[in-house]
């Protein structure tokens, strides 16, 4: 159990690394500069979806709906499995956030991808959905977060007092 308390935390950090690091700068130089849907936390209009597609390249689409959402597909995944690793000793139920997230985030991932089949011209109701499921998945992740750090603390409260 110990190798899995370092590689499931660490695998998680790769991926992310490997989205933000090497895949998203790759993104934006396809895409104007303009900021991926996935990562606007408070959401996006009709108005900025279309812009944003508009600006997406064909190499852009190839480069999401590839490399990127598989490597999207996995960092959910093991993200939520990270974040419930330090609530284990508690209640399951502690780890509902951090599942809602996961779930969250792959629904998002599918949304994100018809946004990006369907081009410009999506319409608006789409639009909606996805942007819905990215401020969900952003207000989960907030209090998965919080309560693995509070599942961090006690555990190392626990150690400290022993």
């Amino acid at each position: 159990m110990r190798s899995v308390n370092w590689l499931l935390p660490l695998g998680t950090v790769a991926v992310y690394l490997l989205l933000i690091l090497i895949l998203a700068p790759r993104l934006s130089v396809e895409t104007a500069g303009l900021m991926p849907f996935d990562l606007r936390a408070m959401g996006y209009s009709h108005g900025d979806a279309q812009a944003y597609l508009t600006a997406m390249t064909p190499a852009g689409q190839a480069l999401y709906l590839g490399p990127i959402r598989l490597n999207d597909t996995i960092f959910p995944i093991l993200l939520t499995l990270t974040l419930c690793l330090p609530l284990r000793r508690w209640h399951w139920g502690y780890c509902v956030p951090a599942l809602a997230y996961g779930m969250l985030d792959l629904a998002e991932n599918w949304a994100v991808a018809r946004l990006i089949q369907t081009g410009p011209q999506v319409d608006g109701g789409s639009v909606a959905l996805a942007s819905a499921l990215t401020t969900a998945k952003f207000a989960a992740v907030l209090v998965a977060l919080v309560l693995a750090l509070a599942g961090l603390f006690s555990t190392w409260r626990a150690r400290r007092t022993r």
